[in-house]
């Protein structure tokens, strides 16, 4: 691939990059400000949301946000 095609790709991919940054950050601070959440320890919830990019976030949202 020549750098015009890297830059096109670039240019299609960096809006989910940046959902993805964006959806990891907004459920880091909502666990970190409910200090308790469902099935898990928050340590590790966290270490989920961090490592697997937009699924953990979705499966914290779904199953792991407290009722608070």
């Amino acid at each position: 691939m020549d750098n015009q095609q890297v830059f096109d790709l670039l240019k299609l991919i960096w809006p989910l990059i940046v959902l993805q940054l964006a959806v990891q950050i907004y459920a880091i601070v909502d666990i970190l400000s409910r200090k308790k959440a469902r099935n898990l320890s928050v340590p590790v919830w966290i270490v989920i949301i961090a490592l697997t990019e937009i699924v953990g976030p979705i499966v914290y949202f779904v199953y792991g946000r407290s009722e608070e």
